[in-house]
């Protein structure tokens, strides 16, 4: 057989384009995995199967068009896949921008890879049938997928955003386009060095291949640097936490040796016959009381510390702390990680709870209990949700590990990390955190393994 009646550009466009579609789809279908916040719900495969039909649809009538059209139709069908990402992942432009990228490239890496297979085992056997053609393209396909999934899923995190630059995705729609223009670059003229027929196919798998990893490669780079950095962060948060409970400590002293000179008020209110003097003793005598109730007796000097510190701050802004706490249970757990557990617990309950306007939902519980060989840590307060985001689709929803709610600060690059410590900690005392929402109300529970 004369190899080179079909090895030339002209061939190449022989692949079908179902499995086109099939190809720039799955690059998608990959990324809507990898990347998802939201549960896989009947919305979500109501969305794929549009989007499968869409490119299908789009390739075949893409098909039909005179060669010229080649150029225009694959910005239309990159286009697509955008729009793909973009309304099923709901992410920043400049992030989708990057995916697509991404998802482009591997579908074009996928499709060569087939084309070059196809020609060395099918077709130059003269088996030139559907069946066999498809079969390798359901091996390839699968093989090629299903790698480059498990490799990219440990590049970028389901739970935070990507937070591209303008400069980021710049250099990623370079090296998307380079890749492209060379591997592609025999459909507009043969006469390149890339274009010999003995190594057409090779050479456009081999710079499909070499884009790919680049592209891979930067976003692995830029995945353990921000892992590095939100590290960081939470050691740092850490670090806060034990700090202010160092100086609530110290303030808690004080306080409480004030509270041994009641006796000096009760004196000063006898002997005192201006009216507005003795209003003042009364009203320092009465913050003395507030203080006192205040105070914790958890059965744990370091929690007590702790809460007593952030019941002054719910009293000072109007909110109600219910503690039913049993502190012995804490004693296996380190100093540093009972401040940030709880610290975090509770800034998180008096974030969402001080901007609320009606006084009885002002509340945020907090209770520590054991059972079988867990220490359950459970904090709820009612929180508003006007973009719908923490509920969801349903009445409740349930966030795990991987997927945790949003931040509402503004600052998405450096908030967000008070649920993230609370899971390093459950994380390492053998347990987990969970969050929940239903009817209002925002519930944070944790699982620590006991030990004395």
């Amino acid at each position: 057989m004369d190899m080179s009646s079909f090895l030339n550009p002209v061939a190449l466009q022989d692949t079908p384009r179902l499995f086109t579609a099939i190809a720039e789809w799955l690059a998608v279908f990959v990324y809507f995995n990898i990347y998802r916040r939201r549960s896989h719900g009947k919305d979500y495969v109501l969305q794929c199967i549009v989007t499968f039909i869409v490119q299908v649809i789009f390739q075949f009538i893409a098909g039909l068009l005179p060669l010229w059209f080649w150029i225009p139709s694959m910005a239309v069908a990159v286009g697509l896949m955008f729009l793909s990402l973009y309304i099923v992942l709901d992410i920043k432009p400049r992030d989708c921008g990057v995916l697509t990228t991404h998802a482009f490239v591997l579908a074009e890496f996928a499709a060569s890879l087939y084309k070059q297979l196809h020609v060395w085992l099918v077709h130059r056997n003269g088996n030139r049938g559907l069946l066999p053609s498809t079969l390798l393209m359901l091996v390839v396909f699968t093989l090629v997928y299903i790698i480059y999934y498990r490799i990219e899923r440990d590049n970028i995190s389901p739970n935070r955003d990507l937070n591209i630059t303008s400069r980021e995705l710049i250099n990623v729609l370079i090296t998307g386009i380079v890749a492209f223009i060379m591997s592609n670059i025999s459909f507009v003229t043969t006469n390149t060095p890339f274009s010999a027929s003995e190594n057409l196919l090779y050479v456009r798998t081999l710079v499909d291949f070499g884009g790919l990893l680049m592209l891979m490669t930067e976003m692995g780079r830029r995945n353990e640097l921000a892992v590095k950095n939100e590290n960081d962060a939470i050691n740092q948060l850490f670090q806060r936490q034990y700090e202010q409970y160092k100086l609530a400590l110290d303030n808690s002293e004080a306080l409480r040796k004030e509270m041994h000179d009641m006796k000096h008020y009760v004196i000063a209110l006898k002997n005192e016959d201006d009216p507005e003097k003795r209003a003042e003793v009364l009203e320092d005598m009465e913050q003395a009381i507030a203080i006192q109730e205040s105070f914790m007796n958890t059965g744990n000097q370091v929690l007590d510390v702790v809460l007593t510190t952030k019941s002054l701050q719910c009293q000072k802004k109007g909110i109600t702390l219910n503690a039913m706490v049993d502190g012995d249970l804490l004693s296996g757990i380190h100093v540093k990680d009972i401040c940030s557990l709880f610290g975090n617990l509770i800034d998180n309950a008096i974030e969402a709870t001080q901007i609320l306007e009606d006084p009885e939902k002002r509340l945020i519980t907090l209770s520590v209990r054991s059972r079988n060989q867990f220490i359950i840590v459970e904090c709820e307060n009612y929180a508003n949700d006007p973009s719908g985001s923490l509920k969801g689709n349903g009445r409740r929803r349930t966030f795990g590990r991987r997927f945790l709610p949003k931040t509402t600060k503004s600052d998405v690059v450096r908030h967000g990390y008070g649920l993230k410590s609370i899971t390093q900690i459950a994380e390492k005392y053998g347990g987990a955190m969970t969050c929940t929402y239903e009817d209002g109300w925002f519930k944070v529970k944790v699982l620590l393994s006991y030990r004395k």
